[in-house]
């Protein structure tokens, strides 16, 4: 007689670090728009804000993370969830704001659960440690740095051509020749020391890249998304270009420990505490995901986008999962978002019809991985190690970061 199939694991507690919804262009993001053979369509939110279409995404989304989490056991079916069960923090811009409000309210509709948030404007230490002076910053260590992992953004630039050649096709270029792949890149430190400057093609259209996305993702007509030009292959090329920015201020390692080290060490505080949220939910940017992801040592493609490019609204989640015969737990890490068609067309999402998720492997447990994820002990040593350079070269493999504390 076979014996009987063995209980799957089930899901304790999940965080999830979510970029947020689709807003309107940054003021001088679109840092290439003189190359541009035609004026660019105009945006009716005010500029860096969330927009009603990207409002409508995310409630989308946080709905279907709703059932999701429902049908796993970490949320009730139906009415409230248990105080301090779910918590929700956003960073300090209106369009982290409202994102976390929405999920807020999608997560445990009626049950007045709010996202919790600084000040709009200033500088909170968990999303702007550097700003916040929560971290020391070097920025000639910086550059240095990152000119030694990855050559910089003139490597990034010769190893990018077929995306920047989509960029110029996107644009015309024929008023204002536009050969990216040749122009000169630089980054320098600044003369505070507290930044750095890029020049050169990265800096033209990575910001630009981003809004040729969103304009598609904000379900603008075809023929002004990059003037009828930007195809689905296209815009995979300029959202790959989007990312290179990351390869700048927030993959690399002395970046990464800066700006994604007070996040790590939220999560390593929350990951098996029973104390703890059963569902956390930090709400930021791109540039928040790209730092923990490279302090976990993951890389994601999801289909349409660019590798290691966030879209609006996806989430990093970390899950911990305990198996019900041996009380083992892991650490699973997925990617999810909505594709770029299911954000512009607003599809409904539910356990038939979920956004796109990659599983992902952490290098930092490599060694010990099995088929259920990573040993959560092995994971907390992992990402300790990883962010470890945030505490300064002296402190113990064990101790808690500093600015992990500070708030």
């Amino acid at each position: 007689m076979p014996s009987p199939a063995a209980a799957a694991p089930r899901l304790e507690q999940v965080v999830l670090v979510v970029r947020h919804g689709v807003r309107a262009p940054l003021p001088g993001e679109v840092a290439a728009a003189a190359y541009a053979d035609a004026p660019w369509p105009q945006w009716d939110t005010p500029p860096s804000q969330l927009t009603a279409h990207g409002r409508e995404a995310v409630r989308l989304s946080g709905d279907w993370l709703r059932r999701w989490l429902s049908g796993q056991g970490v949320l009730p079916v139906q009415g409230c969830p248990a105080p301090g069960s779910v918590a929700v923090r956003a960073n300090t811009d209106q369009r982290t704001i409202d994102s976390g409000l929405i999920l807020a309210q999608a997560l445990a509709p009626g049950c007045g659960l709010v996202a919790e948030h600084r000040p709009e404007g200033t500088h909170d230490p968990l999303f702007r440690p550097v700003e916040a002076g929560a971290v020391d910053f070097d920025a000639r260590a910086a550059v240095a740095s990152i000119l030694r992992e990855n050559g910089g953004p003139a490597a990034l630039v010769a190893a990018h051509r077929p995306e920047l050649e989509a960029m110029r096709e996107i644009l015309g270029c024929t008023r204002t020749p536009c050969d990216f792949a040749a122009m000169p890149s630089s980054l320098v430190p600044g003369e505070d020391g507290r930044g750095f400057a890029l020049k050169g093609p990265v800096d033209l259209t990575s910001g630009t890249g981003e809004v040729l996305l969103l304009q598609y993702a904000q379900g603008m007509p075809l023929d002004q998304v990059g003037w009828g030009r930007a195809t689905s292959e296209r815009l995979e090329q300029v959202s790959r270009l989007h990312a290179l920015l990351f390869d700048i201020y927030a993959r690399p390692r002395y970046m990464a420990v800066r700006s994604g080290g007070p996040l790590a060490g939220e999560l390593l505080r929350r990951l098996g505490d029973a104390g703890s949220p059963r569902v956390s939910l930090f709400v930021g940017s791109d540039n928040h995901i790209a730092a923990l992801s490279s302090l976990l040592g993951v890389h994601f493609h999801l289909p349409g986008y660019g590798a290691d490019d966030p879209p609006p609204g996806g989430a990093l989640m970390v899950g911990l999962w305990r198996d019900p015969a041996s009380g083992e737990r892991s650490v699973r890490v997925e990617y999810l978002a909505q594709s770029l068609q299911q954000l512009r067309t607003l599809q409904p999402l539910d356990l038939e019809h979920p956004p796109l998720r990659q599983a992902l492997s952490p290098s930092i447990c490599t060694d010990a991985a099995t088929p259920d994820g990573c040993p959560l002990d092995a994971f907390v040593r992992g990402l300790r190690a990883s962010a470890r350079p945030s505490c300064g070269k002296d402190a113990p493999a064990d101790a808690d970061c500093p600015q992990w504390r500070r708030d």
